[in-house]
Parts: structure tokens; sequence; C-alpha cells
């Protein structure tokens, strides 16, 4: 797919196709993105409740570390814990208070909206990328 960052995921196919070549653990390394992180978790907050939907997410990304990426997750473990929870409560507000909306409407104004650093207004970055931040969830250490 060719399309600008403004065309990606201007319609709900778009959007399912992408979460199937996540779960499918097709999409590749290069692809997946911040943004693709986003639109996942967005269609899931969509179709399931909060909890449900940041598990699948978890799920999700485990799997495709390990089996899209070809990751050895003993050995190296670039998942995220607290940054997962974030984005997921995060993509899940967002959503909220736009739900009356296509998806793909709230896709592109979220994609435009939430920065990749949005975290680093919540936490220090040393405490952000500490161990403990990235095995459990951690709670935000600025006001």
């Amino acid at each position: 797919m060719n399309a600008t960052r403004s065309e990606k995921y201007s319609s709900e196919d778009e959007i399912v196709r992408l979460v199937k070549d996540f779960e499918e653990c097709t999409i590749t390394r290069e692809a997946w993105k911040h943004r693709e992180h986003l639109v996942v978790a967005l269609y899931y907050v969509s179709k399931f409740d909060l909890a449900i939907a940041t598990k699948r997410m978890r799920r999700g990304i485990l799997r495709l570390l390990e089996h899209g990426f070809g990751i050895d997750l003993e050995k190296e473990m670039p998942y995220h814990e607290t940054l997962t929870i974030f984005w997921m409560r995060t993509v899940h507000s967002f959503w909220s208070e736009r739900r009356d909306r296509p998806l793909s409407s709230i896709a592109a104004e979220m994609i435009a909206s939430l920065d990749k650093d949005l975290p680093l207004r919540s936490y220090t970055r040393e405490y952000l990328f500490s161990d403990d931040a990235r095995k459990r969830f951690v709670e935000p250490d600025l006001p």
C-alpha cells in the first residue's frame, strides 16, 4: 500500500486488514510503527471493554514479537507493560469522546493528535524506561 500518512487507514476495511495482519503476525517490523499500534488499539477498544482490549493487545504484541519478528523473548524483551497500559487507556479515552463517529475518522484524528512522546508528559524518561516499568505497570511520576 502506497498511501500517504493522511490517507492511511481511511476506511474501516483498511483498519480491519491491519488488525488481521497484526493478529496473524504478518505485518513487517518496518511497517509496525506508532500509528499502527494506535490503530490496532483503537479497533480493540471499539470492539471490547478496556480490560479485554488491553489483554488482546498485550497478547498480540508478544505473539508478533516472537512469531512475526522472530525475537527470542527469553533472551530479549522489547515489550513494555507501562507503555501498553498507558496507550490503551489513552486510546480508550480518545475513542470514548468520539465513539459516534466512523472509526476511520477517529483513527485519522488520533494519528494526528497522539504523539509518540506523550507518555513523557507523565513520566520521566528514566522511570518510564526502567526495567520495573517494562515488566509491570507503574503509575506516572510527574504531576
